[in-house]
């Protein structure tokens, strides 16, 4: 009778930002990077040992985290021939590992994109939001885990709103900026920029609105999400990096949010609404705001209230125990899409 391995082999996104391999949990962007981190402290306290491929540079003291120094696809692949893991979950996403998983070795993957996964994968979604706007149906939805460990509440906010992610359209960073100017607030934005003419329209029109920093880690990013007065998660249904109309995924940062006791301010975008209870408030898509968008802040729940919720909702452990179902499945030869 098949039993969930004591080891388990994780994929890491083989992505390089021009200065190093982006580890787990990464040094600045990396929400598929984070959920892996967060997974990982879960599966850890439940005596469960990782191989973790695809993001050499990794830190863990822990003696049951293996970093292999495998780091490109035909590495990974290499890693993965030579060594012939038990049970693989695979977190790479852009990368077709599925179609060279060796005789033997049980394979899953968590899939975090809003494109369809490519072939069989015995797939895991972040959310049922995301598998309805891909058509899926034969698949799994387990959302994003949170150690509150990683994150430190503070007793006193501070007077900004914060955006932390890719500054991107589907994202809505602009959007962001205008709720921020609508309310009177100046709006912090956390993360990288890959398209310089969005970037340059934000500025010219929320310049003495928004604050840009840059990609953020450590300290740094702890200190942002916990003095936030809330964190603004105002993705947009336009077309996304794939293509396909941006619906939310995941959105790993609500739940670091409320981790660091930081309540969230959304749009109805994908998986959100779903999330939003007790950690956070509904407003308008778009930038056309009205007098219901500005109670927002004076509805959000208390930082306490928001910490307990994402805690109760998203606990690492509890998720890597979902996890671990899922690895019994694969280790008795089910298999799904």
């Amino acid at each position: 009778m098949a039993r969930t391995p004591d080891r388990v082999c994780l994929i890491a996104p083989p992505f390089h930002n021009g200065s190093g391999w982006i580890t787990v949990p990464p040094a600045g962007y990396g929400g598929i990077q984070w959920s892996m981190a967060n997974l990982m402290d879960g599966l850890l306290e439940l005596g469960v040992g990782i191989s973790l491929v695809g993001a050499p540079g990794s830190l863990w003291t822990d003696a049951d985290v293996e970093v292999a120094d495998a780091a490109t696809g035909p590495e990974i692949v290499d890693w993965i021939a030579r060594w012939r893991p038990a049970l693989i979950h695979d977190f790479a996403n852009f990368s077709c590992f599925h179609d060279d998983i060796p005789g033997g070795s049980a394979y899953c993957r968590t899939w975090q994109l809003t494109s369809s996964p490519p072939g069989f994968g015995n797939t895991v979604f972040a959310s049922m939001a995301q598998m309805r706007a891909i058509g899926a149906t034969d698949a799994v939805a387990i959302p994003l885990p949170v150690n509150a460990d990683r994150y430190h509440p503070v007793d006193r906010k501070g007077d900004y709103l914060l955006f932390l992610g890719r500054i991107s359209a589907w994202k809505g960073t602009y959007e962001a900026a205008a709720l921020a100017e609508f309310l009177g607030m100046p709006l912090v934005v956390a993360g990288p920029s890959w398209e310089a003419d969005y970037l340059d329209r934000i500025v010219a029109d929320f310049g003495r609105t928004v604050k840009l920093v840059g990609e953020v880690g450590g300290q740094e990013r702890n200190r942002l999400l916990a003095e936030a007065r809330a964190v603004v998660v105002l993705s947009q249904p336009v077309p996304g990096p794939w293509g396909q109309i941006w619906c939310e995924p995941g959105a790993a940062v609500v739940s670091e949010a409320a981790a660091s006791g930081t309540p969230v301010i959304a749009t109805d975008n994908g998986c959100l609404p779903s999330l939003m209870p007790g950690v956070g408030v509904v407003v308008s898509t778009g930038t056309r705001f009205t007098e219901l968008d500005a109670l927002a802040l004076a509805s959000l729940p208390e930082p306490a209230e928001v910490r307990q919720t994402g805690v109760n909702r998203w606990g690492h452990v509890a998720v890597a125990r979902q996890y671990l179902n899922v690895y019994e499945r694969c280790a008795k030869g089910e298999r799904w899409n």
